[in-house]
């Protein structure tokens, strides 16, 4: 099977807050996160959920079947910092 990818940069929360809903979908159905994404009350669940439609319609342009679609990886990886002056 091919991969399939989608990726969402310069999110603005912390890595570690969108790490908690992450690893709640990694390895699940992609359908089953998608409905498990839509009742988590965080705020990273939008941006996540937002991703992996993006990666569902990559693999729906890859005529990829959709019944079987998993999340296989999922990584936050930290960006850039803000920088906050006091003048």
């Amino acid at each position: 099977m091919t991969d399939i990818r989608a990726e969402l940069n310069n999110l603005p929360l912390s890595a570690q807050k969108v790490r908690l809903v992450i690893d709640l979908i990694r390895g699940m159905k992609a359908d089953e996160a998608l409905d498990l994404l839509r009742f988590t009350r965080k705020r990273a669940s939008v941006f996540v959920e937002k991703v992996l439609k993006s990666a569902m319609a990559n693999a729906d342009e890859k005529e990829a079947d959709l019944d079987r679609l998993y999340v296989v990886e999922a990584r936050v990886d930290e960006g850039a910092r803000m920088k906050r002056v006091s003048p």
